[in-house]
């Protein structure tokens, strides 16, 4: 499965080699790998090497290291959605990304989105976006707040899940996922609620009707609105939120349903 190597800088061939055993089907989430010593023989490296490593494909998510008796590295499945939502949390840490550029981001994707949407949006998907918007309104007259952002949210994750474009419902997730933490941090008005209501139900419109443009129109003018009102709440906080504590993401923490199910929802 693994051929000897003799190159400089070996840790980076051993990663690239269990990389491509993972992608043609080789290994597969749950294998568990050989020990560090029989890596380092099939490879013929250092064990430091293979430690080296080991600790790069742990760091990418790509296996897990348990320890016990019934411990060892082990093939993770793997998530591309959660590597973008850390990647974007990093880097917002870094301040190398800002709210305007999600909300950028988000608004050119949700724009593909609904142009393909469009082109092939059935009754069903019309009657599911429906009770996704009725339900958000009950929540919000209920006053369940987080169940309602999740809902308000579930409706994106509808729209993209009816492309069926794994690229799409990734990076809309990931987006989708690091907003969610702002709007469960810095609960939206009165109004942004209303306005989300209004939009998301103006936006099934269009599409029923077939106007697309409008559609988009619509969703654009939707996440300027609640970009603007997030950003003004925003810059009253003396402390800017930091999405990681105690080497766990608060995004993981305050992770909402709608995120983790995107996936599932477009099944």
């Amino acid at each position: 499965m693994f051929n000897s190597l003799k190159d400089r800088r070996l840790f980076e061939k051993i990663v690239d080699q269990i990389k491509d055993a993972v992608v043609s089907g080789t290994l597969k989430a749950g294998d568990k790998l050989p020990s560090e010593p029989e890596l380092a023989r099939l490879f013929g490296v250092s064990r430091s090497a293979v430690r080296e490593a080991l600790r790069v494909l742990e760091l990418s998510g790509l296996v897990i290291i348990k320890k016990g008796n019934q411990g060892g590295c082990f093939i993770q499945e793997v998530n591309s959605s959660q590597q973008l939502i850390d990647y974007l949390s990093d880097n917002w840490r870094l301040g190398q990304i800002k709210l305007v550029d999600l909300t950028e981001a988000r608004y050119w994707l949700e724009s593909i989105v609904i142009e393909i949407v469009g082109q092939k949006i059935t009754h069903k998907d019309i009657d599911e976006l429906r009770m996704s918007i009725d339900a958000a309104e009950r929540f919000y007259k209920e006053a369940k707040e987080r169940e309602k952002i999740d809902k308000n949210f579930e409706f994106h994750g509808l729209l993209v899940g009816m492309t069926g474009n794994t690229f799409l419902i990734d990076a809309v997730s990931a987006i989708t996922e690091l907003l969610s933490y702002f709007l469960v941090k810095i609960k939206p008005s009165r109004q942004i609620t209303l306005n989300t209501f209004k939009a998301h139900r103006q936006i099934v419109d269009f599409l029923e009707a077939g106007q697309v443009e409008s559609a988009k129109a619509v969703n654009k003018a939707h996440i300027r609105d609640v970009s603007n009102r997030l950003l003004a709440k925003y810059a009253k906080e003396k402390n800017p939120p930091n999405l990681k504590l105690e080497g766990r993401s608060l995004l993981e923490k305050e992770a909402l349903p709608h995120v983790q199910g995107l996936k599932r929802i477009s099944e």
